[in-house]
């Protein structure tokens, strides 16, 4: 072998092996990339379920009907009704307040009583007064506190801190029937049952990878419809 012809191979031993490594670098890159994409989508999909699996259940309270009738209902009354509403700096509609029986024993747990003493309906044995908001570019779950608004309590992140939620949006919608008079609209103090769906609309990205982003949208239909004797 001549040296002209070894450097003829070395030459083509360099490009061959320049060709791997550009190709498992381009494979590396997007295998990365896939990576990145199913660990956000794996991470919207669990908020959104989380949301959308205690939205479902607003307003569920076990009762005695020989004693109580659905109006008495606490988990329905002002304090504790589904709600929409925002913390302060935040997008409008960026939080969502609901509450549910939880242990089935027909009081709203609120967890510490304010001066040792529990309301009517209420009890300090768990807490069933929950939410979801938008804070600081992060989903937060309320698990407690002695006020329930969007701006109290205790709130925990949900979500990885290498995610931004981009976007978080509920719109509620109501859908009101007249029990007296299913042909007529709700009016005046006749029996009305309340229907009530949400929307979800979530978005994130990955903080240090802002061009993996991912926004996904979800109808909820609240399965327990709110009885009133008056117009909403």
């Amino acid at each position: 072998m001549t040296l002209v012809e070894l450097m003829i191979a070395m030459t083509l031993s360099l490009l061959a092996l320049a060709a791997v490594i550009a190709a498992y670098s381009a494979t590396a890159r997007h295998g990365a990339l896939q990576l990145h994409s199913a660990h956000l989508r794996q991470q919207l999909y669990g908020m959104i379920h989380l949301i959308s699996r205690d939205l479902r259940r607003a307003g569920y309270w076990q009762f005695d009907p020989s004693r109580l009738t659905p109006l008495d209902n606490p988990f329905q009354q002002a304090d504790n009704r589904l709600r929409v509403a925002a913390l302060r700096g935040e997008p409008v509609d960026s939080c969502a307040l609901l509450a549910y029986d939880l242990d089935a024993d027909g009081h709203v747990g609120v967890g510490q009583c304010p001066h040792g003493r529990c309301k009517v309906a209420t009890d300090s044995d768990n807490v069933e007064q929950f939410g979801f908001r938008l804070r600081h570019q992060s989903l937060q779950m309320r698990y407690g506190g002695a006020t329930f608004d969007c701006a109290s309590g205790y709130w925990q992140s949900v979500n990885d801190p290498e995610v931004e939620i981009t976007r978080l949006h509920f719109q509620l919608h109501q859908h009101c029937l007249n029990l007296a008079d299913n042909t007529q609209p709700c009016h005046g103090t006749d029996a009305q049952l309340l229907q009530r769906v949400v929307r979800i609309d979530i978005g994130a990205r990955l903080r240090h990878r802002p061009d993996t982003a991912l926004q996904l949208t979800r109808w909820v239909t609240v399965r327990n419809d709110r009885l009133v004797s008056a117009a909403p």
